[in-house]
């Protein structure tokens, strides 16, 4: 009886461990084709909670800060992919951190938007 139980236990961790490397090919196949463009600035913002839904948001924007490209992967199981979030697309960021809400979608582009700001504050700097 025991023997069952552990080989059962045991292929549905083995299981969890495959999938979880497919999530995480698609991740960085995801980041990997954003971040191709040949100028501009990418942010990922993560949000996750212990139970419940997870959100992460990748954001590329040009050098001016206009969004043209971001994707959403929202969920809780290993089959979440990133989906085109096209609600954002031509934006520029200030006007979008104005409009988010405090919803994990809108926190996780918040990430994102800072982590992109940073860049742009240090290529100013750069350039002074």
């Amino acid at each position: 009886m025991w023997g069952w139980f552990i080989a059962a236990f045991a292929g549905i961790w083995l299981l969890q461990i495959a999938m979880t490397k497919v999530q995480l090919k698609n991740y960085q196949g995801t980041l990997k084709k954003m971040s191709a463009r040949p100028s501009g600035y990418l942010g990922v913002g993560i949000q996750k909670q212990k139970f419940g839904i997870g959100v992460i948001s990748i954001m590329v924007t040009d050098k001016e800060g206009n969004v043209v490209e971001s994707r959403l992967m929202k969920g809780v199981t290993v089959f979440s992919r990133f989906e085109p979030f096209t609600e954002y697309d031509g934006l520029n960021i200030e006007q979008l951190k104005e409009t988010l809400n405090q919803d994990l979608v809108g926190q996780a582009f918040r990430m994102a938007i800072a982590k992109i700001e940073t860049q742009m504050n240090k290529q100013t700097n750069l350039a002074v």
